[in-house]
């Protein structure tokens, strides 16, 4: 059997084991009417025989006071004891002959007085005797022969003139009357029942007349109910559940009635047909973002329309978007079919007046058309094409544009088939919209990868590729070229006295200055900071020092006023190589070129140098030896020296960190390892130093018993290092010194390319217990995509700003902001290179939790346990 079949029969079995509603009603209905019935047949009965009761007991007080009437009239002429019996005896047969029973008690005060009568009370009576003569109250009881009824006869004046003992007041005897009446009871009831029964069956027809009645009027509207749920099948015929009569027709059942209508109105609103809920499934499935769907977004609009005509009939759709400041838009009109050319014009027309209204787009813009067919079937249009479009507009990245469809007739507003019209509005805006923004992020993101974004000059990573690109071209070719290397002269103190945005823009400004005097295709690129580098191809050495010349007479005619208006001359250093007469390969090239921009570093200033004879020995010489004493660093370890930076708790002026600086010995001399970094780094060594002076650093901590934490730098080469945190982790068990005092530091500016990796081994580091500090921070552009993607514990605000900050609002607006966002993000903060009072109290002011700098201790070869006391003053004003 299958699962219909077993569905089947167990709704069977479950209707089978329902009771109806009509029969319960039925039933329900003859029940109330035999309950009511008995109920009333037994509450008449009981009504009858009280009824009878008081009768009976009026009835009794009635014939005593008679009969007390006779008898007072008899013994007021006086009589004897014989007539005093006989009355008696005629009373009792009277009674007798009336189905009633007559008695008389005398007290004890006329027994005493006139002696007692033969005809005494039985004995089971005595009790109800002694209570009427004891409350002098006439006594009505039920007893096992009929009703009793009882009256005291009480002593007026007159009968004291016979009754002597007697006083007014006194009960001078009992009268009773007994009447049976369980008989006549008895025959009532039965005559009563009969009655009953005979009327029986009209309140049970009554009773089944209203329960069918009732019942089927609401199984009736039951069945119309069910047969309108039935008849829907989609969320359009969920009006058959409203009506403006109501379904049931009883007063009691208003509120189910508007519950009903209720329900019917809110499950229009909130509820979508499975075909259209299929389709929106669907539509999100073909357009979700790909790389296909980029490139070829056209074909699948054409696709996606032949999916909605299925839902909505469709004639046309049209797109048009911004991306840039253009005056000058497409718009694309696509068809089902082709169109003629007369509707195509009106399309074009409609759809020009809808955009020209539009906010997105600039007054007066030149509108193109582009029209695409789906097919090439013809497209018959009967009516008017109906229009609806939605719009979107972006602030970051700035693009706006608007979708429209175009139709023969919009479904009703309160209808579901509106939902899908809005739906596909939507949907089609948010991801075309949302490929025009990744087409350009796309654009840009390939510009900046290989452009310095202030400059827009080729960035450090391709003039590296484009100066081994060009050694190879010229050793193919057999032609001479030439590099310069370009770095400003006093750059940082423009910084420093200006501001950083005064130094962009003298940046900004010397780029173009030096892109005027070069030719179309040499090759300007910014190399970092205020260094730049430009390969000049097929020039010998005569035409590269004239090229030279020019850029240093282009840079001292530059003459920029600052924000302090202050005319601020720019001068610039450069060093030359030529291949193949300096160097045949890019890193010997380099090389020479740096090596004769510091000789003019070092010699002046606002010159050019290039090799001339023993130049280049001595430059590979000095090369060479950097090498060597590296190499020997390495071996023995004995160059390398830690130095440690005291970092200063704002709050209580205690030295709480120290930063572990490099230092090389060489000849005696304690020299910084700035000299021999880049040699190392081109040598792959770096890594190795760091390693050689953590280890002396931890040992030095081990001695010393330095409890207070340590901050490293970390070359961007640790990142790639393999095992590098392994070898860490080594090192501090092998000091016995706890991860969490170890805080690394990693210049954010250093590592942008390495976004990526640098979040892998950041995570990695903390998860081993290490803290982490971004340094330099805000120097570079991803600061705070940084704080976003990494568990920061410290950063290190860029020195420059907090030198500025004094003279700089917009060095100081930066600090502020970053200090206030690093304390919501619970992160601590650090403010370097204080040199001087002014800059200190500012970082007090602004709720800074460290400070270094020059101004409070300088490197040293071992931890500092406090600061000097005029330091330490200093920090407690």
């Amino acid at each position: 059997m299958d699962e219909c079949q077993i569905a089947m029969n167990q709704a069977k079995a479950k209707n089978s084991s329902q009771i109806s509603l009509s029969k319960t009603m039925l039933l329900g209905a003859l029940i109330a009417a035999l309950v009511v019935f008995s109920m009333t047949m037994i509450a008449a009965s009981r009504i009858f025989t009280e009824s009878l009761s008081h009768q009976t007991e009026r009835s009794a007080e009635t014939l005593i006071t008679l009969s007390f009437n006779n008898m007072y009239q008899i013994m007021s002429k006086g009589w004897n004891r014989d007539e005093l019996l006989g009355f008696l005896a005629e009373m009792e047969q009277t009674y007798d002959e009336h189905d009633l029973r007559f008695s008389l008690y005398r007290s004890d005060i006329v027994n005493g007085q006139f002696g007692q009568l033969a005809n005494e009370i039985d004995s089971d009576m005595q009790p109800l005797y002694d209570q009427v003569l004891s409350t002098k109250d006439s006594l009505t009881v039920e007893t096992p022969h009929g009703i009793q009824t009882l009256k005291p006869l009480v002593a007026r004046p007159i009968c004291l003139q016979c009754h002597t003992q007697a006083k007014v007041g006194d009960v001078l005897g009992i009268m009773g009357v007994q009447q049976p009446i369980s008989q006549t009871v008895s025959t009532a009831r039965n005559e009563f029942i009969l009655l009953m029964m005979v009327l029986l069956p009209i309140p049970l027809l009554f009773a089944a007349w209203v329960g069918r009645r009732f019942s089927n009027s609401v199984v009736n509207s039951i069945n119309v109910l069910d047969k309108h749920i039935s008849s829907i099948n989609q969320v359009d015929d969920l009006a058959k559940l409203t009506y403006e009569d109501s379904m049931f027709k009883y007063q009691e059942f208003e509120v189910l009635n508007k519950s009903l209508n209720q329900l019917g109105d809110k499950l229009k609103h909130i509820a979508i047909d499975r075909d259209i809920l299929d389709f929106e499934i669907q539509l999100l499935d073909k357009l979700v973002l790909s790389s296909e769907l980029i490139k070829d977004w056209k074909q699948h609009i054409c696709i996606l329309m032949n999916e909605i005509n299925h839902i909505l009939p469709l004639y046309t759709m049209f797109v048009v978007f911004r991306t840039d400041d253009v005056e000058q838009y497409v718009i694309e009109i696509f068809w089902l079919g082709v169109p003629s050319q007369k509707i195509q014009k009106e399309m074009e027309s409609h759809a020009k007046r809808l955009l020209s209204n539009n906010s997105i787009f600039d007054e007066g813009a030149v509108f193109n058309v582009n029209h695409t067919f789906t097919t090439h079937d013809p497209l018959e249009i009967q009516t008017r094409i109906k229009t609806q479009s939605k719009s979107l507009l972006l602030e970051t990245p700035k693009i706006g544009g608007v979708v429209g469809l175009g139709v023969e007739t919009f479904p009703p507003k309160e209808s579901s088939r509106s939902v899908v019209v809005e739906s596909v509005l939507t949907t089609l805006v948010n991801v075309i919209g949302s490929i025009k923004a990744i087409n350009k992020f796309t654009k840009e993101l390939e510009y900046y990868a290989t452009r310095d974004p202030l400059t827009h000059l080729y960035n450090q990573r391709v003039f590296t590729e484009m100066l081994s690109y060009e050694v190879v071209r010229a050793k193919s070719h057999d032609y001479p070229f030439g590099l310069l290397m370009i770095d400003f002269d006093n750059f940082k103190l423009i910084n420093d006295q200006y501001g950083h945005a005064f130094g962009d823009e003298v940046l900004q400004n010397f780029a173009l200055q030096v892109r005027s005097v070069l030719e179309e295709g040499d090759i300007f690129a910014r190399y970092g900071g205020d260094e730049f580098c430009v390969i000049l191809p097929e020039k010998d050495l005569k035409a590269v020092i004239k090229v030279a010349e020019n850029v240093i007479e282009a840079t001292q005619a530059l003459k920029l006023v600052s924000p302090k208006a202050d005319t601020v001359s720019i001068a610039c250093s450069i060093g030359i190589s030529i291949y193949p007469d300096h160097a045949d390969n890019k890193e010997d090239l380099f090389m020479v070129a740096d090596n004769m921009l510091y000789r003019v570093k070092d010699s002046g200033k606002n010159a050019l140098s290039y090799p001339q004879e023993g130049d280049l020995v001595q430059a590979y010489k000095e090369h060479n030896d950097q090498s060597v004493f590296i190499l020997h660093s390495l071996e023995t370890g004995e160059p390398i020296e830690p130095n440690f930076q005291p970092i200063v708790n704002i709050s209580d002026g205690r030295i709480e960190v120290h930063e572990l600086l490099m230092r090389l010995r060489q000849d005696g001399e304690l020299i910084s390892a700035g000299r021999f970094i880049e040699t190392a780094e081109h040598m792959g060594l770096v890594n190795q130093m760091d390693l050689i002076l953590i280890d002396k650093a931890l040992a030095h901590i081990q001695q010393t018993g330095y409890e207070g934490m340590l901050f490293i730098n970390l070359s961007p080469k640790a990142i790639v290092a393999s095992e590098f945190i392994t070898k860490i982790q080594k090192l501090t068990n092998k000091y016995q010194i706890p991860a969490s005092r170890i805080v690394f530091e990693i210049t954010e500016r250093e590592t942008v390319g390495n976004v990526t990796l640098l979040e892998k081994f950041v995570i990695e580091l903390r998860s081993e217990g290490f803290r982490f500090a971004i340094d330099d921070f805000g120097s570079g552009f991803s600061s705070f995509q940084y704080l976003k993607r990494f568990p920061v514990d410290y950063i290190k605000i860029e020195g420059e700003f907090i030198n500025n900050m004094a003279k700089d609002k917009i060095d100081l607006a930066f600090v502020e902001s970053a200090v206030n966002m690093a304390k919501s993000l619970n992160i601590q903060t650090i403010a370097e290179f204080i040199e001087n009072e002014e800059t200190l109290n500012l970082v007090k002011e602004l709720g800074i939790d460290y400070a270094q700098g020059f101004l409070l201790a300088t490197p040293q070869p071992t931890f500092l346990p406090e600061l000097k006391a005029d330091r330490q003053k200093m920090m407690q004003s």
